[in-house]
């Protein structure tokens, strides 16, 4: 589990140094595993047997909902246009994908909306 530690952070020291966010494709990287992989553990879709190898999934998904969180704050942080960080959200965090029942039939319930805590106080 140490060297799934060491490569996140690697990710996220990475991001910091270059003053940019952290992605799911830097983690990826430094995982040294494909960007596919890395959505399905993320996902929980990949089946993971044993303590250990659950484990390292959970810090994988730990890491990717960082990365989604990095995106959206570099976003507002900048104030820069969010067309790069919507087409993010929406190609690793899952914003444009319907919800499916257990049939695999597409539903109106559509994802919860992403809501901005103290955006009251931002200034534009």
């Amino acid at each position: 589990m140490q060297e799934i530690a060491t490569a996140i952070d690697q990710a996220k020291n990475y991001a910091q140094e270059q003053d940019v966010p952290l992605t799911v494709e830097r983690l990826a990287a430094a995982l040294d595993m494909d960007l596919p992989l890395f959505h399905s553990i993320a996902a929980g879709e990949y089946l993971c047997a044993g303590k250990k190898a659950k484990e390292k999934a959970a810090m994988i998904q730990r890491a990717c909902g960082e990365a989604t969180a990095s995106v959206v704050e570099h976003a507002m942080r900048r104030g820069s246009g969010t067309n790069m960080h919507m087409l993010y959200l929406k190609n690793n965090a899952g914003y444009d994908k319907p919800k499916e029942d257990k049939s695999g039939k597409e539903t109106d319930e559509a994802l919860p909306p992403v809501i901005i805590i103290g955006e009251e106080n931002l200034t534009d």
